[in-house]
Parts: C-alpha cells; structure tokens; sequence
C-alpha cells in the first residue's frame, strides 16, 4: 500500500475517478473543490492531494488539504489509515484538523498524533449530518416566484452568506471568490415573496463520474426576520427538481443540531446517510 501526494488538480481527478464513482456522495466535496481549482474557479494558498492505493494499485483513498482549511478524509479501509496518516504527518505536520465520517477522524487523529510526534488532541467543532435525495417530495405551494440570481445581487449575496457563516460556524475564507464563481455559472437562485428577494438556494459544480453525476446543494439561507415561512422548502425543492431535471443526484449538508432545517429536508425526500465532524487539532 502506498500513498502518492499530488499537486495537480486535474491528475487527482483522473487517478480517482474509478473510486470516486464507487463513493459518490462521500467523495463529492473533494471532487466539487478539485474541479474548482482544475477550471480555474478557485485558488487556495496552498494545495496538497493525495491518493491512497492498494498493493494491487487500486485507488483505495483520497485526501485533500486546501490551505487554510482541514484535511477532508474519504472513506477508507482500516488498514488504510495508518500509511496515510504517517504521510500527512510527514508532509503535514501542522494540519489545523480534520473532516470526515467520525468514526474515521477519531482513528485516524490517533495515528496522526503518534506518527507526528506532538502533544496534540482533537476538538471537535461541528458536527454535520449528509442527506442524499431518495425521490422528491414537493411541499404544498406557496406564495412567490423564483428564478437564478444574477451577478448584480452580489451584494445582497454577499451580506447573506456572511450572515450563513455566522449561524453555521463555516469559515468564511474565499467566500467572495466562490460566491462569484457560484453566479457566473449560474448556481445561485432566489426565492422572491411580492417581488422581495426572501431566501437564496445554491448548488456545487457538479461532479461527474462514471456511476452518477451529484450536486450538493448549500449554502440555504433565510434572512432571520423572514424564517418559518417556508420559503426555504420551497426553493430547496424548486431547485432540486430543476437538477434532477438535469439527470443529477443530489445531497446536502446540515448542522446536526439544528432541527428546522433537518425537518425541512426530511419532509422534501432527503434521507439521512451518514454524520461526518469538523474536528481541530490543537496542542495539549
């Protein structure tokens, strides 16, 4: 088993295609942000991807580093996590955290800590629940129209998803750079209530393998002073049937304390999959 650490974003997406294809959903962020960089949408300070493969030379894992952020993990064998930790902890040492299933992160933090030789322990900062579409159920209709958003509502945009940031605890780096990306190609849409814009519902690129292309809807935001009106059910359910549409399969994230909107989707046909954590290595 060997683990290969690549700097380019494209070769990343072609040596794991046949595993991103057999975890589509679990592997959909990496391949979202992956894609990102390789078209010249985003940038990150730094980027480190590497892939994990079998003594048959099969791809059996795939991590991603986009400084400033976490280690993403994908599902992985057990035996797996003890060579890709060692290589983090070589490459890596100062990685701020980690995310992935739970289960996952607590062994593999272990191991990191043991091959990295420091006094270090795990916080964990969030916890997410991964809801993948089983068949849309439409809620009753409601009032309003919607329609994609256009790169001169930036600014409202921009107010709305720092305001998601502070509710979700997200980190805000490259929120500009990806809201703009997000409205040039035409994956943001707007819920408007009396010709008010009251709700804003996007989607990732979209990421295209062999077995399904997926999109993960988010963010999902509701000013506070419009909520518990539905309109976030409404649009959620708008633009998914706009993707499924397109032949794509869609999930999403949310907070797993929050209940509104875990009911909201729930309602919509959204079946929970998994939990994955957003854990921070910190010093002892």
């Amino acid at each position: 088993m060997k683990v290969l650490l690549l700097d380019d974003a494209a070769e990343f997406l072609d040596r794991t295609r046949t595993f991103r294809s057999q975890e589509p959903y679990f592997t959909n962020v990496m391949g979202s942000t992956a894609t990102s960089v390789a078209t010249g949408l985003r940038t990150y300070e730094t980027m480190s991807w590497w892939v994990v493969e079998d003594d048959s030379g099969d791809v059996c894992a795939m991590m991603m580093r986009t400084a400033p952020h976490k280690l993403v993990l994908s599902p992985m064998p057990l035996k797996a996590i003890d060579v890709a930790a060692a290589a983090v902890a070589a490459h890596d040492p100062k990685i701020p955290g980690l995310s992935g299933s739970k289960a996952l992160v607590e062994s593999f933090l272990t191991r990191f800590i043991d091959w990295s030789h420091q006094e270090l322990r795990g916080v964990i900062e969030r916890s997410l629940l991964v809801y993948v579409l089983n068949s849309l159920i439409p809620p009753l209709p409601g009032p309003g129209t919607w329609r994609a958003a256009t790169p001169s509502e930036f600014n409202l945009l921009i107010t709305w998803w720092k305001g998601f940031a502070d509710d979700t605890g997200v980190e805000r780096h490259g929120l500009e750079e990806g809201l703009r990306a997000s409205l040039e190609s035409g994956r943001v849409f707007l819920w408007f209530d009396q010709g008010q814009p009251v709700c804003a519902v996007a989607h990732s690129v979209i990421v295209d393998v062999p077995s399904e292309a997926v999109a993960r809807i988010g963010p999902v935001y509701t000013p506070a002073t419009m909520r518990r009106r539905g309109y976030a059910g409404q649009l959620t359910a708008a633009v998914s049937a706009h993707l499924i549409e397109q032949g794509l399969g869609l999930m999403l994230f949310t907070d797993a304390t929050n209940a509104t909107s875990n009911g909201v989707y729930t309602r919509l046909g959204y079946e929970r999959v998994d939990e994955i954590v957003e854990c921070a290595v910190v010093p002892v």
